[in-house]
């Protein structure tokens, strides 16, 4: 997040002091001295006027909306221990390193930018205590904060320390363990427009007052561009997320990374450090250029939300790495003389340039190709195993052809002039109570409705009785036909068992509550949701010998959570494909 450039008063040096700022203009607070075993330590109070200050005001007015209306999957321990962490480092380094007792303000802020992008899944809104994952939130915090005091050049450090301390987390810990913060936070109401509100007019105004609009200009522009240029060639790359049920392609995409409040706070709070950006306006500009053009290239190859906003915050790390070399080589346009005078300072270099600014443009589309062409990452299974399946957009036969074949399919074969046998099976369901739909289904899916919801509910119960019947008549082929993938794996284990010890069991059931609900991937939160039926009832045991003799009779409670395939088999039903019982309910 953003930093104060300004030098304390009075030449004392302290963190992301600038020796180059006159002392007149400092954002540090007033100075006093205070004796401490014999030594003198100058103490800086904090200041209006710093910068950082402004910034952490926006983020906790933010951070207060997010415990309240925005439904931030965080906690008030999480952010307040990331606070403590971060404030405690930098008072400890600048007290025994500098002889300063000072307001941690830059420590604060990497603790608050922190706890505001990241996420530990397993964490729910209005948990306001939860400790959960705190050792990754004090392991980032610690990391970033460290890596400003020790990758450093030239006096300054090299990256922004928030920014390197979230990718370093997302890219060794992965979905299991983390998450950034998502895309999307609540659909459009009063309270988005606030939040809205806040975003950009704090945003701007700030940038403003350090001279970074031109930065959050460069980056805007190009990052908008550069998506819409990689989508228009290449329009089947699309994007999973939790918040959509489906795949999000094309100008919805577009739309929803250019508007992304996150990607605002990004824009407008992260890339312009002034600490960690080049000094020059021009190049302030073309930084900004750089991070936007990095970002959609790095963001080609991924599908899922996660990694998609990791790339789009990786993109930072490399541009502050290569910032240097960026403004010594554009140094001269931010010095007198004119254009074309800077342009001959310039010399070789203005072509590289240009070069290698036409090569960004074309890597754009080839990058966001390369999503297109490989398995899409799915859910976490409840072992912790990801199921792939490759997707298809715009492909398949046109809707003409597809009707002709329904029809066509639908009809009888010319050959079967006669009667046929009815063997078909018959099966007695057990009655299904009617389902309820948890709030949360509707908007993840509007097209659910109660009709459709029974059907599903239909279509479990169904797969449950073939699947007892399969195990009463130790028939693994007609277990196929209830089941599928691990879902399958589960009622075939037992069929093997009874097979191997030589009993007959038959399984009943009675319900008493149904439940369409969503789910959140155990080990992928940020994947889509897994809508899920679960039953609630009694399941009746009754185990015979070889010979027919029942040697028990039992019943439990029954309460399982089933996901169905989405499409109707060769039976004209949805089968049975995961057990979902245990994952905890999305928010």
């Amino acid at each position: 997040m953003a930093t104060s450039d300004a030098a304390p008063p009075h030449g004392i040096s302290v963190p992301d002091a600038s020796p180059r700022a006159p002392a007149a203009k400092s954002s540090r607070g007033p100075q006093r001295k205070l004796r401490l075993g014999g030594r003198d330590y100058a103490v800086i109070l904090p200041s209006l006027r710093d910068a950082r200050l402004h910034v952490a005001a926006v983020l906790l007015t933010l951070q207060l909306l997010g415990q309240t209306v925005l439904g931030f999957r965080l906690s008030v321990a999480q952010i307040l221990i990331s606070l403590a962490v971060g404030a405690l480092i930098e008072f400890v380094v600048a007290f025994f390193k500098d002889k300063v007792i000072l307001w941690p303000a830059s420590g604060l802020l990497t603790g608050n930018s922190t706890a505001f992008i990241l996420r530990t899944p397993g964490t729910l809104h209005g948990d306001w205590w939860s400790l959960h994952g705190i050792w990754i939130f004090v392991g980032v915090v610690a990391i970033s904060m460290i890596s400003k005091y020790l990758i450093r050049w030239k006096g300054r450090h090299i990256f922004n320390p928030s920014n390197l301390g979230l990718v370093l987390a997302f890219v060794a810990l992965g979905p299991q363990y983390t998450e950034p913060m998502d895309l999307f936070w609540i659909p459009m109401g009063p309270w988005m427009i606030v939040t809205y509100a806040i975003l950009i007019v704090g945003g701007l105004l700030i940038g403003w007052e350090l001279k970074l609009l031109g930065l959050e200009l460069g980056f805007m522009v190009a990052f908008a561009a550069g998506v819409a240029i990689a989508l228009a060639a290449v329009p089947d790359h699309c994007m999973v997320a939790s918040w959509h049920v489906t795949p999000m392609c094309g100008q919805e995409l577009w739309q929803v990374l250019v508007t992304s409040p996150e990607l605002l706070i990004f824009a407008f709070f992260m890339v312009p450090d002034p600490r960690t950006v080049p000094d020059g306006q021009a190049a302030r500009f073309v930084f900004g250029l750089l991070v936007g053009l990095l970002a959609v290239v790095l963001l080609g190859p991924t599908a899922l939300e996660f990694w998609t906003k990791t790339a789009i915050l990786a993109s930072l790390v490399i541009a502050c790495a290569l910032r240097f070399g960026l403004a010594r080589l554009l140094a001269p346009l931010d010095e007198a003389g004119g254009r074309l005078a800077a342009m001959r300072r310039i010399g070789w270099a203005a072509p590289a340039v240009l070069g290698v600014t036409l090569l960004s443009l074309s890597a754009l589309p080839v990058a966001a190709d390369i999503s297109t062409h490989g398995p899409q990452p799915a859910a976490g299974l409840t072992d912790g195993s990801r199921p792939n399946f490759t997707y298809k957009i715009g492909g398949g036969p046109a809707i003409g052809g597809w009707v002709s074949d329904s029809a066509g399919a639908a009809l009888p074969p010319q050959s079967s002039s006669g009667p046929g046998s009815a063997s078909a099976r018959v099966w007695a369901l057990p009655p299904i109570p009617p389902v309820s739909v948890a709030s949360n289904v509707m908007t993840f899916d509007p097209s659910i409705t109660p009709q459709s919801a029974a059907r599903l509910a239909h279509d479990v119960v169904l797969d449950l009785i073939i699947e007892s019947e399969a195990r009463r008549a130790h028939d693994l082929q007609l277990a196929a036909t209830g089941a599928e993938g691990d879902g399958l794996t589960e009622f075939t284990d037992v069929i093997k068992q009874d097979i191997a010890t030589g009993k007959i069991v038959q399984k009943t059931y009675t319900f008493d509550q149904v439940k369409l609900e969503l789910f959140l991937p155990k080990f992928a939160s940020q994947a889509p949701r897994l809508m899920g039926i679960t039953l609630h009832g009694t399941a009746t045991l009754i185990t015979r010998d070889a010979s027919g003799k029942v040697l028990s009779q039992t019943a439990s409670s029954y309460s399982k959570s089933w996901g169905l395939n989405g499409a109707n088999g060769p039976e004209g039903h949805q089968t049975i494909v995961v057990d979902y019982t245990g994952l905890a309910p999305a928010p």
